[in-house]
């Protein structure tokens, strides 16, 4: 393999064996290079693109000119990979950075916005307060989920060098209702304002935050942002004509977006983030430009022959590798965590199919008759929807008997503390009830972030308490501590979206984990989860490729 240049056509040829027909398809569909029909004779086939952004991944077999042409681009690739960082960062008396951390903090003050998007469990909060630190940043505002605000509060007095330093001149507020209102700024104080993103968008806390200037913004779980038109990204990007207040983050001299899973899904899912911090990036694209280049999708619709109408995405994936290369080089930070943790065990799946029972029967017979495909849900109807809900509610109802059974055999067989996700209510109900002489702490939608903290912390510190339970979205998101004393994770009820199980499992698989990790997922055999689960994988493969894939 060489790839040469032309600097007379400002395009990059590569030279490939021709017998390698995989390898060529794979060029052409993934690395979204053409194939010259003239140029490939003999043994040799060629193939070119005038991208800078997919020549790139072939540096390793660049000429000089190649080279040349490329300019810094392979170094600031290798920038959003290094995993360590000789500048020496302040950090507080019972903590210290990490070596990726420092690297991902040095790559962040080169720029003015960036992505942190470290894989989950590599503590992306210390990097987001330790930048803070180094811009000496006055005035700052976290925007994250409601349930990890006081999460954020408590890093803040521990990694804040204002914090440490000026005390009570520093004020660290978590606005938990709009009643509580938003701290003032001031040039006297250091103010660190924490909101979720639902109160960010309401008109009254919204209209206030957009008053204020701030040296930064932090957006922790910034996947919360993949919908240009959700009420919260116009919040905090701007957009759309019945907004009540200016955009948030127009406010502010920096954006430091925190994510493990930037694309939940899918790879148009960037394109938020991507215009928001570094619009050159993708070549100031529009949304529909950049879906249409990485992520193309078109609507189906038809007749099934007993009448009934349908419709579906299809949707095909090209130019990961590109895609990569563009948030890399301009403004993506990311490390796997097995390569700068090697001491992590490589986690344990277990998909464990449940019995037939009268209930689990009743419902596989529901989900027949609702006669849908998962990949096809995108851009169902609400009635669709609303039949789609209840039969998942009714699956998850009839297995959870026989997942209650199953925890009381591990418990019963030595496990000491085990950590279960599930996603109704009813689910959690059943579960807690059966488990209950087993000790328990329960976190949901309902828990606030005060008692969160509380429970996870009285889950660590007590061995009477051998079960955590929790709602996939509640405790899935934003919750450490866990994998202080369990190893063994089960997710009830699986979710439809791959970045959310994939959350759930790095609540155990993170540092701090001292054994290997297993992680246990309960479907009914022909169900709609099992279908589920073998989508998520298709969508796993492509988001990796998007993401982490190297030639």
């Amino acid at each position: 393999m060489i790839l040469d240049f032309n600097p007379a056509k400002s395009v990059y040829f590569l030279r490939v064996p021709r017998a390698d027909s995989a390898l060529v398809r794979s060029l052409v569909t993934d690395y979204g290079l053409d194939f010259s029909q003239t140029a490939s004779i003999g043994d040799e086939a060629v193939l070119f693109t005038h991208e800078a952004y997919a020549a790139v991944t072939f540096v390793a077999s660049a000429t000089e000119r190649a080279r040349t042409a490329l300019g810094r681009l392979p170094d600031d690739l290798a920038q959003s990979w290094r995993a360590d960082a000789p500048a020496v960062y302040w950090s507080p008396p019972d903590g210290e950075l990490w070596p990726f951390q420092r690297a991902s903090v040095a790559y962040a003050l080169d720029r003015q916005h960036c992505l942190v998007a470290d894989q989950p469990g590599l503590g992306k909060t210390p990097i987001a307060i330790t930048v803070a630190n180094e811009r000496q940043a006055k005035h700052v505002l976290v925007v994250c989920p409601a349930n990890i605000r006081r999460q954020w509060e408590r890093r803040i007095r521990q990694w804040s060098r204002a914090a440490v330093d000026f005390g009570r001149d520093c004020i660290v507020h978590a606005i938990t209702s709009g009643r509580r209102g938003v701290a003032p700024v001031a040039d006297y104080a250091r103010t660190w304002n924490i909101v979720s993103y639902d109160l960010a968008r309401t008109a009254g806390v919204g209209a206030a935050l957009a008053r204020q200037h701030y040296d930064l913004v932090i957006l922790d779980e910034a996947h919360y942002l993949k919908t240009v038109d959700s009420k919260r990204t116009r919040a905090l990007f701007g957009g759309g004509e019945s907004r009540k207040f200016d955009a948030i983050c127009d406010r502010t001299d920096s954006v430091l977006a925190l994510t493990g899973t930037p694309l939940p899904n899918r790879p148009r899912e960037a394109y938020t983030l991507a215009r928001r911090l570094c619009w050159d990036a993708i070549d100031w694209a529009s949304e529909e430009a950049f879906s249409e280049r990485f992520n193309p999708s078109q609507l189906i619709t038809g007749q099934r022959a007993d009448g009934s109408s349908y419709q579906f995405i299809d949707e095909r994936t090209g130019r990961t590798a590109e895609l990569q290369n563009r948030l890399r080089a301009n403004f993506m930070v990311r490390h796997l965590k097995r390569e700068v943790m090697p001491q992590l065990q490589m986690p344990v799946y277990d998909l464990i199919r449940v019995d037939e029972t009268k209930a689990v029967k009743a419902a596989l017979e529901a989900e027949r008759l609702l006669d849908i495909d998962p990949d096809d849900l995108t851009g169902a109807d609400m009635q669709i929807l609303g039949h789609v809900a209840a039969v998942r509610r009714q699956m998850g109802v009839a297995i959870a008997p026989q997942i209650s059974d199953y925890v009381q055999m591990l418990l019963d067989g030595g496990d000491e503390k085990l950590v279960i996700f599930a996603w109704h209510i009813e689910v959690l109900d059943i579960l807690e009830r059966g488990l209950r002489k087993n000790g328990t702490v329960r976190i949901d939608g309902r828990t606030s972030p005060a008692a969160k903290d509380r429970l996870v912390r009285q889950f660590v510190a007590d061995p009477g308490i051998q079960v955590a339970l929790g709602n996939i979205q509640a405790m899935g998101t934003g919750t450490d501590g866990l994998q202080e004393v369990a190893t063994h994770g089960l997710i009830a009820e699986p979710s439809w979206t791959p970045g959310e199980n994939i959350q759930c499992g790095d609540r155990l698989d993170r540092g701090g984990q001292k054994g290997r990790v297993q992680l246990d997922i309960f479907v009914a055999p022909n169900s709609i989860a099992e279908r589920v689960l073998a989508s998520s994988l298709r969508k796993l493969a492509v988001t990796d490729a998007a993401l982490d894939k190297r030639l």
